[in-house]
């Protein structure tokens, strides 16, 4: 562990680094990958013979980590952003963010579509998804494909496209809307749509709107914390607690557990959210820290991993759970390699890809 740690690491700046942030999206990154690993290919549903309640579980509530993501998400993009858009303009600022996601994005996408053609080589079910066309591959490399009816070539790239969405809209709104009061009442409206409407019907999925209520907790879990906005402090906290009630209101007739995950995840966000790393001794403070600088190459290139495990184990007709559940803890290992990999020699060194 500790020469994965070392190799090549660029030195680590804890005043950059929140530790409650990088606590939640290192915990959140390991449950999504377990939710993809418990779903996908013939490992699972031999490890399911062997750990049946812990797979169940995993595949129908580990999902709701994404919820954690989304509400950082929208915690983090106002750190910077009002200054970013008033040095850089609107359409720089978005096209710098998205510098910042397509160098791994594209990286990952190359490596999963040739993992997908070799596990093609050796059997086909449908979670592998049939050979990549020109025009889908176009689509992902300008976060369309959900939008315009193509299937994702891995299961992360989905989050990302949400992600370069939600960053646009928040974007716009702070620079249309200089007061900050105006933004809270725009974003207040547009996140009551989401929570009350939107959120529950499946077929906004591939739209911002979805998602908007929880980046939006994130936004005001920010703004409310008033070290940065203190004009801001006490409008956002009373916009919080009435999205509270009002998503505790709802549990009343229907539990949405993703809704009352992103109300905890703000609340602690503005409790902890900007204490920062109390000391630079502590080795596991570097290891939170290394995981959560690598959960969106981890993110990206687990879905790989998982295709190429999954292949193995039906190659070899492998029949037993243990086995099955070997692979899984490797292809875990694994992906945290090649994360660190991506980490390392493409995203790191492509921060410097920026508009002046």
């Amino acid at each position: 562990m500790k020469k994965l740690l070392n190799m090549s690491q660029p030195p680590i700046n804890f005043k950059n680094h929140y530790f409650v942030i990088d606590f939640l999206k290192t915990i959140a990154v390991q449950i999504i990958i377990l939710h993809h690993l418990s779903n996908y290919g013939p490992i699972p549903l031999k490890v399911h013979e062997l750990l049946p309640n812990f797979i169940d579980n995993i595949r129908d509530y580990a999902r709701y980590a994404v919820q954690i993501f989304l509400v950082i998400g929208g915690y983090l993009s106002v750190r910077n952003l009002p200054q970013a858009l008033k040095k850089q303009g609107l359409l720089k600022t978005i096209f710098n963010r998205y510098l910042r996601l397509i160098p791994t994005y594209v990286v990952a996408i190359i490596f999963t579509m040739v993992c997908a053609a070799i596990a093609r080589l050796v059997h086909y079910e449908d979670y592998i998804g049939k050979p990549e066309t020109i025009l889908q591959i176009l689509s992902h490399l300008f976060f369309l494909q959900n939008l315009l009816g193509y299937d994702s070539i891995s299961v992360g790239v989905w989050y990302v496209a949400i992600d370069w969405q939600l960053y646009i809209f928040i974007s716009c709104i702070f620079f249309f809307f200089k007061s900050y009061r105006k933004i809270l009442c725009i974003l207040a409206i547009i996140m009551a749509a989401s929570l009350i409407y939107f959120s529950k019907n499946a077929s906004f999925e591939n739209y911002f709107f979805y998602f908007a209520g929880a980046y939006g907790l994130g936004i005001i879990a920010f703004l409310a914390e008033g070290s940065s906005h203190p004009e801001t402090k006490n409008p956002a906290r009373i916009l919080l607690f009435i999205f509270s009630i009002l998503i505790l209101s709802e549990t009343f007739f229907e539990i949405y557990f993703k809704n009352i995950l992103e109300i905890i995840i703000a609340l602690i966000l503005i409790w902890k959210g900007k204490n920062l790393y109390r000391s630079e001794t502590f080795q596991w403070t570097k290891i939170c820290i290394w995981f959560s600088q690598r959960a969106y190459c981890a993110f990206l290139i687990h879905f790989s991993l998982l295709l190429l495990g999954n292949t193995i184990f039906h190659y070899f007709h492998f029949e037993s759970p243990v086995i099955a559940m070997i692979l899984m803890i490797v292809i875990w290992l694994l992906s945290w390699v090649f994360a660190h990999i991506l980490y390392i020699f493409v995203e790191f060194p492509c921060r410097k890809i920026q508009l002046r």
